[in-house]
């Protein structure tokens, strides 16, 4: 599945639904503002047991595409979401591999 990005009009929220839940899955939302430099309130849906990045959600969209275009001036919006989904696909997989490697030495 590739990223589907949906803007409600109505609250300015973003919703970037990136692939959907096993059955099995145990969904936890994290913010991931931080982890991607920004001042927008990002947060990532993600499936804990499998490892997988379910989706993105951002508030007050407008301030986030300001503030994206100011800092990213030579990327287009599509490829600016791309890379946050990457990136945090990325920083998940990293937390997830820490935790089985002190599950692992425990």
């Amino acid at each position: 599945m590739t990223a589907h990005l949906v803007i409600d009009k109505n609250t300015d929220v973003a919703f970037i639904d990136v692939t959907e839940a096993a059955e099995n899955a145990v969904i936890r939302v994290m913010s991931v503002s931080d982890l991607l430099g920004l001042k927008s309130e990002i947060t990532a849906r993600f499936d804990a047991q499998n490892g997988t990045l379910l989706g993105l959600t951002i508030e007050d969209y407008s301030a986030f595409r300001r503030e994206i275009t100011m800092k990213y001036m030579a990327f287009r919006i599509g490829k600016i979401i791309d890379l946050l989904i990457c990136s945090v696909k990325a920083s998940l997989l990293q937390g997830s591999q820490k935790s089985h490697e002190l599950a692992l030495t425990s």
